[in-house]
């Protein structure tokens, strides 16, 4: 599947303005970092040549002086700044660029209006992707489809991968990398910011966990800091606080073929150098309803249905950014084809990053971040099916890759219509936590509650791959009233003493009934918040914690229960059936049994009380006479004499099969 635009920027620097610019300049230099902060000596500036409708290019044999072989050039257009209220020429950031270096801007405050150079070598008469150190990574090569992990046996860890090191008071020192994320795999890789976190440095905790798919919050460049890489700024660029893309690649690599990477993509709003070049062509205004004074507010479209979120949810929001316009079209330049057309500007442009991060990286899962502010069906629906055609052109299976959606109402209607394989399934949440405190959900009696959380084709879903089901996920907030906290300070909040015994029951359930799984980082040994915060897990995980007994005995628990669904078949079918209600203790021990060839039984009490007697009989238990039954928990066999009838203590989950791998 050939790009025209992306095999053109190999021969030639090429830059795409539909909608017009005056002749942009090629402004090249090379980097020298001393004295510090260093900066760029600029060697050329020259215009590029229209080959096309709204398409410059210009070809390095045509500057002079000459560029030298094996060099490391660093590189801006500079444009008629077309952002509204502003004028005059501005050198503006390669909307293409591979790589980007802030160097030469030191300890600044960054913003938007910061636009660092990108970065590329000349070699052999062509331009190579490079990290700033000259080095070019090689595309991590397409893995053996049978070793990757099916969808609906995916175990999704979600994982900021700036996470942060608090020091004193919560002070921060220092920021997570892609090479400390790959020491979470690999124990004899000792990380490079947490290096000093024994956890990080000597263990390989997401090998022992045993996850097979890593979700990492948006990892494409980001200017600001301090952040969880919502403000996409470079959409083919890996995050240059975060490593380069030598180093994102030696993550992928450590990690596959057994651990799929997923990628979280910010496509509602850009902090992108499109808003300087072509800003009518590709952005919308945001601005400020609640500030009369706004002086962006005169450029609002408040008549043009692309300014609102979808399902009446209120006029887009572009949290510091500008909305992405998804219905203006353009007879302009078309990128893929190679020759003048009708095209969208916007969806163009995103299509040509997935050839980015699925052929050179590897990943095999996107996750869309806020869909209703996204606010175009048509747009993320041909988004999907052209991250389906990369992936299947490089001969992926069809139960290997993934696009999910995130739209907290979770409108079922994106998968009806096949415009996303997958939800964030929201209630799942609020369903597990309320049943940890005894209650029902949403209007549900307690029954239903749990019936619905076990199977969600009780709720509008037709596949358990269809919805990915949290304890907690990165929305975190400190307000114990939205219910959003982390699942320790959740427990803690609510008075809730026995928070172990209560830890194990949520993820039994998490990880036995119908959908994707997915565990925010640090729930896997009940983490706690440090810090008071209002959205987004900006409080530090901190992996020491996980040396605490009781800790360790969760995820020693989580460990176990991540391998069985991993592995066992009837965890990746739809088939639930409800065995057994206790009408006698207000329906709150129930066991259900999932698939019908050799099924799992999980049996759950969701009371302050032991079961009386030796014995508590659970009626309808399939396959009762086998002697082969193992409680997978606790790592024991089942006499036959007790199948279906051991006791069980308060807030306890056991879980069966005679499944053998």
């Amino acid at each position: 599947m050939s790009f025209d635009l992306l095999e053109r920027r190999k021969q030639r620097f090429v830059l795409w303005t539909p909608g017009g610019q005056a002749p942009p300049k090629l402004i090249l230099g090379t980097f020298k970092g001393t004295p510090s902060p260093g900066t760029v000596t600029i060697l050329f500036s020259g215009e590029l040549s229209q080959t096309q409708q709204d398409l410059w290019e210009l070809s390095p044999q045509d500057i002079r002086p000459p560029l030298e072989d094996g060099t490391v050039y660093h590189y801006w257009f500079e444009v008629d700044n077309t952002f509204p209220g502003t004028s005059g020429r501005i050198s503006v950031t390669d909307p293409l660029a591979y790589s980007v270096d802030y160097r030469q801007f030191g300890d600044q405050i960054r913003s938007d209006f910061m636009q660092p150079p990108a970065v590329l070598k000349f070699r052999n008469g062509k331009l190579w992707p490079c990290d700033i150190d000259g080095k070019e990574p090689q595309p991590i090569a397409p893995p053996v489809q049978p070793e990757v992990p099916a969808n609906n046996h995916m175990v999704i860890y979600e994982l900021p991968t700036s996470w942060a090191k608090s020091g004193p008071n919560g002070k921060q020192v220092d920021r997570g990398t892609f090479t400390d994320v790959q020491a979470l795999f690999d124990k004899e890789i000792p990380g490079l910011k947490f290096a000093s976190i024994d956890a990080v440095k000597n263990e390989a905790i997401l090998t022992d966990l045993g996850i097979n798919a890593l979700e990492l919050l948006p990892i494409a460049d980001s200017k600001y800091l301090d952040q969880w890489g919502y403000s996409t700024a470079h959409y083919f660029a890996p995050d240059t606080e975060l490593g380069s893309a030598a180093s994102l690649i030696d993550l992928v690599t450590t990690i596959s073929p057994h651990t799929r990477l997923i990628l979280d993509t910010v496509m509602a709003f850009g902090h992108d150098p499109y808003a300087y070049i072509a800003f009518k062509q590709f952005h919308l205004v945001a601005y400020d309803p609640n500030n009369p004074n706004d002086p962006l507010k005169q450029f609002a479209e408040p008549s043009n249905r692309d300014s609102w979120q979808s399902h009446n949810q209120g006029p887009r929001n572009g949290y510091g950014g500008s909305p992405w316009r998804y219905i203006q079209d353009t007879h302009t330049y078309d990128p893929q084809a190679g020759h003048q057309g009708l095209v969208h500007p916007s969806w163009d442009f995103h299509r040509a990053h997935l050839h980015r991060w699925l052929l050179d990286f590897g990943v095999s899962g996107l996750r869309l971040d806020s869909i209703n502010n996204v606010a175009n069906y048509d747009f993320i629906k041909y988004y999907k099916d052209y991250a389906w055609k990369i992936h299947q052109a490089r001969g992926g299976a069809s139960n290997r890759f993934i696009v999910i959606g995130e739209e907290l109402s979770v409108p079922k209607d994106l998968l009806t219509t096949g415009t996303l394989n997958a939800l964030w399934n929201e209630p799942f949440q609020g369903r597990l936590r309320s049943i940890l405190l005894g209650y029902g959900y949403n209007g549900d009696d307690f029954e239903w509650t749990v019936r619905k959380m076990v199977d969600c084709t009780q709720d509008g879903y037709t596949d358990g791959a269809q919805a990915v089901n949290y304890i907690t996920s990165h929305d975190v907030q400190s307000d114990p009233k939205q219910q959003k906290e982390r699942l320790y300070n959740f427990l803690s909040d609510s008075g809730v003493t026995d928070m172990e015994r209560r830890a194990k029951l949520a993820f039994a359930c998490l990880l036995t009934v119908v959908g994707i799984p997915m565990i925010l980082a640090g729930e896997e040994f009940l983490d706690q918040m440090d810090l008071d915060i209002s959205q987004k897990q900006s409080d530090p995980v901190n992996y020491e914690r996980k040396s605490d007994d009781w800790r360790t005995r969760i995820f020693n628990y989580v460990a176990t229960l991540v391998k069985l669904r991993k592995a066992c078949p009837a965890l990746g079918v739809n088939d639930t059936s409800f065995i057994h209600v206790d009408n006698s203790r207000g329906g709150k021990i129930m066991a259900w049994a999932r698939g019908t060839t050799n099924p799992v039984v999980v049996v759950a009490n969701f009371t302050d009380y032991d079961t009386p007697g030796e014995q508590y009989f659970v009626e309808n238990w399939p396959d009762r006479d086998r002697d082969d039954w193992r409680e997978i928990t606790q790592g024991r066999a089942v006499p036959a004499q007790w199948v279906g009838k051991e006791p069980l203590r308060h807030w306890e989950a056991k879980v069966y099969t005679y499944w053998k791998p």
